[in-house]
């Protein structure tokens, strides 16, 4: 009796350790695999029915090393990211997705995609998503790229199939289409599409990823990725696709600068809240408002800082990279003129960080001398009509008698032209409108437009520094400009505010008062 149970403590051991390796897949219950049954040269079907690319042969050998049984389950993309969304299948790969993460496993990534605008050779398009506002632009559906489509101001069609898509914008049925580099030059290069271009996008990259509602299977997967990386063989099997992606190496120094920028943006908001203390005292609430977008600020600034970089580090490193002659010198200047635009927007937005710290800090801020101040709005209306849409006007409202004041004109005009500058870039038909007084012993100055007008969740807080990052003044990055604004106009005495226009609407008017000595 006691060796016949011997013999089956044995035995299930040997099959406790037989499934702990192949983690319970068998030859009989094999792993499942979605393979999309159309997405060269990464994974398809011959024809002769067999699976094929690179995804094929690494997937192969990942589950030769983790003894895992496995079989090929060929569908359409809308099949397999359905069968492995609800859990039909056992495993596919995937581009990692935030929408998507809390509802099923990702490994960490196999390598990066990085996204390029393929367009004709013979339409103007070398600015990227500059130049697409009002174009036509296909692509598979991905709600990143959707959203960045709709601030450019370009319309979209979603396809199915990007190679139908290419010979499509081959023949002049889109005005581009966005997707992962290799796509383009695969596909260019497979079916001879001479008349088309690729160019790199200022984009984040995405992830490729195994994906699965197995954890134990993904957690074994990202342990022999991270051995397969060491060893070489996640570069010899996807060569092709790698040596086509050139890899962004951020350099130390930049993560330092990166760290002081961040380090920089902490103390201001350190100073802001001093100078704030008081009137948290007295508004708690508000108070613990503000503690909540703390980190809504930092994560902003991270974010409006790391994109610039990125794009400077990218650009810079594929021409440090590329081998001589292989970049023509109008790609070379193209290279270099994105670095240089990413580097004034870097600039700009570590200026706005200087100057709302030097306003904050100075005693003194007001240099105040004898102006005439409707030379002065009209001067400020004379700057921003260069910046209009065609179907927009400019009016000014100006007091009969004209005034005149002791002012500080540098301040004045910072202030006033922000909010020129921001009706103007919002307000895309109908007119802008600068209309100014005297009212109680100071000067007061209204910005009316019949723009897009204010969301309602900004309207309380578009002037504080650690304000929601869709913000009124630019799409992407956080800006500091109206914070600025609200700086100067306390450090003067003087209040801004904001309301829907109501007189001409929709839009928006912003407005100030600040105390002045009139002279007339």
């Amino acid at each position: 009796m006691i060796k016949r149970l011997k013999v089956l403590l044995v035995l299930l051991t040997i099959a406790l350790l037989a499934s702990a390796d192949n983690l319970g897949f068998t030859k009989d219950k094999p792993l499942t695999f979605s393979l999309d049954n159309n997405y060269p040269p990464m994974q398809y079907v011959d024809g002769e029915g067999r699976p094929k690319g690179r995804d094929v042969a690494f997937t192969e050998l990942l589950m030769e090393r983790l003894h895992i049984p496995f079989e090929y389950s060929p569908n359409t993309w809308e099949m397999v990211a359905d069968d492995i969304m609800k859990g039909r299948t056992d495993l596919a790969m995937m581009v990692f997705s935030p929408y998507r993460k809390d509802s099923i496993h990702y490994s960490q990534a196999v390598f990066r995609l990085y996204y390029q605008l393929v367009f004709r050779k013979t339409d103007d398009n070398h600015g990227g998503l500059r130049d697409i506002r009002g174009k036509t632009i296909a692509l598979m559906k991905s709600r990143p790229i959707i959203d960045t489509l709709s601030r450019a101001g370009a319309s979209y069609v979603l396809v199915q199939d990007l190679t139908t898509a290419f010979k499509e914008l081959s023949a002049g049925s889109y005005d581009g289409v966005i997707c992962f580099r290799y796509q383009a030059r695969y596909l260019i290069n497979k079916y001879q599409l001479d008349n088309l271009v690729n160019i790199d996008l200022t984009l984040m990259p995405r992830e490729y990823c195994y994906v699965s509602h197995n954890k134990e299977l993904i957690d074994a997967i990202d342990h022999e990725l991270a051995q397969m990386e060491k060893e070489g063989l996640t570069e010899e099997v996807y060569d092709y696709i790698m040596n086509s992606f050139d890899r962004q190496v951020i350099p130390v120094w930049v993560w330092y600068l990166l760290a002081c920028l961040v380090l920089l943006g902490l103390v201001v908001v350190i100073v802001m809240q001093r100078f704030s203390r008081k009137r948290i005292m007295r508004e708690m609430e508000r108070a613990q408002r503000s503690e909540q977008l703390k980190d809504v600020f930092l994560s902003n600034l991270s974010h409006a800082l790391r994109t610039p970089l990125n794009a400077i580090i990218g650009f810079s490193d594929l021409m440090i990279t590329a081998e001589p002659g292989e970049l023509s010198a109008d790609e070379q200047k193209n290279l270099l003129e994105l670095i240089n635009s990413n580097g004034l927007q870097l600039l700009h937005l570590i200026n706005e960080l200087l100057s709302l710290s030097d306003i904050e800090g100075k005693a003194q801020l007001f240099d105040r001398q004898v102006a005439d101040i409707d030379a002065e709005m009209s001067s400020y209306a004379a700057e921003a009509r260069l910046l209009l849409y065609a179907s927009v006007k400019l009016e000014v409202e100006e007091p009969v008698g004209g005034i005149r004041a002791l002012a500080d004109t540098r301040l004045l005009k910072l202030v006033t032209m922000h909010l020129l500058e921001n009706a103007v870039q919002h307000t895309r038909q109908g007119r802008v409108t600068l209309a100014y007084y005297s009212k109680e012993d100071g000067l007061y100055v209204e910005v009316r437009d019949t723009g897009s007008g204010l969301p309602e969740t900004l309207k309380d807080n578009i002037f504080a520094l650690l304000s929601d990052k869709n913000t009124y003044l630019q799409d992407d990055t956080p800006g500091l400009g109206l914070s600025i604004c609200k700086a100067i106009i306390d450090k003067a005495g003087g209040e801004i505010g904001v309301r829907d226009n109501d007189t001409d609407g929709p839009g928006s008017i912003f407005w100030y008062w600040v105390p002045v000595q009139l002279l007339n």
